[in-house]
């Protein structure tokens, strides 16, 4: 018997990994579920969703392009989806359908896992898109100390600190205390350079996805950063590879996308899975 009805909401979602690393949860903790993929264009989306849910969907993720649609049709969010701005996870309540956030979370459980120190560590996010969104109030909470967000725009970096200026959060994480500030700041890619050396860096641009990587000067890695890239793949993203010639260490972000789900699979049945057993499933 189908103890849990999932999906995934996307357009295109034929590549989607989800259904296997959930089904791989699901035998890890013992939970029967049905998964599959949902084809959703941005217009048929609350509608298709609508189906899903009339169907017995008791949870669903959702992925590109449909995260700011399913943060409209949820009946309330969490305040990391509300900072994000985007949904991926949909999980019903008593009370309605209740929208979270669970990419920043995949990010945080992933750098942990590769024993990066992220308590006070100065971490620069290139690209200023919904994915740099969704990871903040995450990072903020693991106590980094500094945040930089770069952009070849930097209007666009300069849009997002404003707009957690204006949360009311101003650079506090939800677990420090008020008096802790981390400082969050926007630059533009060319004025990297003259910045302090950083612990850590994250690739939150889509250019991996055309095998190039974000239009930096080789000295962002002086201090040999941690590099992390939120795109996966078979081999090292051209952001890898160039860190990689700098002898910086190195990941990719299927970590992330495994740790995502580990957080959706909590909220819609109460166990959490092992990302480790997972990935070596996997990869």
């Amino acid at each position: 018997m189908v103890q849990y009805k999932l999906t995934v909401f996307g357009s295109p979602i034929a590549h989607s990994r989800s259904p296997e690393i959930h089904q791989c949860f699901a035998r890890e903790c013992g939970v029967a579920i049905e998964y599959t993929r949902s084809l959703a264009s941005a217009s048929a989306f609350p509608e298709i969703f609508r189906a899903f849910a009339d169907d017995g969907g008791v949870g669903a993720n959702v992925t590109l392009p449909l995260k700011e649609i399913a943060l409209r049709l949820a009946d309330s969010v969490s305040e990391r989806a509300r900072l994000a701005g985007a949904v991926n996870t949909l999980v019903k309540t008593e009370q309605g359908w209740h929208g979270d956030n669970t990419d920043g979370a995949g990010l945080v459980m992933d750098l942990q896992r590769l024993q990066v120190n992220l308590a006070n560590a100065r971490v620069l996010i290139l690209g200023a898109g919904g994915a740099t969104r969704g990871v903040i109030q995450p990072l903020l909470s693991a106590h980094v100390g500094e945040l930089v967000i770069a952009n070849r725009t930097l209007a666009k970096a300069e849009a997002i600190v404003a707009e957690w200026q204006q949360s009311g959060r101003n650079g506090k994480s939800a677990s420090q205390p008020q008096t802790g500030r981390v400082n969050i700041t926007a630059l533009a890619l060319d004025d990297l350079r003259l910045h302090q050396p950083w612990d850590l860096i994250i690739n939150a641009t889509s250019a991996s996805l055309g095998g190039e990587r974000p239009d930096v000067a080789d000295q962002v890695l002086v201090a040999q950063p941690f590099c992390y890239d939120m795109v996966y793949s078979d081999a090292p993203t051209a952001f890898m590879t160039w860190a990689q010639q700098h002898h910086c260490a190195v990941a990719d972000g299927f970590g992330m996308l495994v740790g995502q789900a580990a957080e959706s699979f909590r909220l819609w049945t109460g166990h959490r899975p092992s990302i480790e057993h997972a990935l070596k499933l996997l990869r």
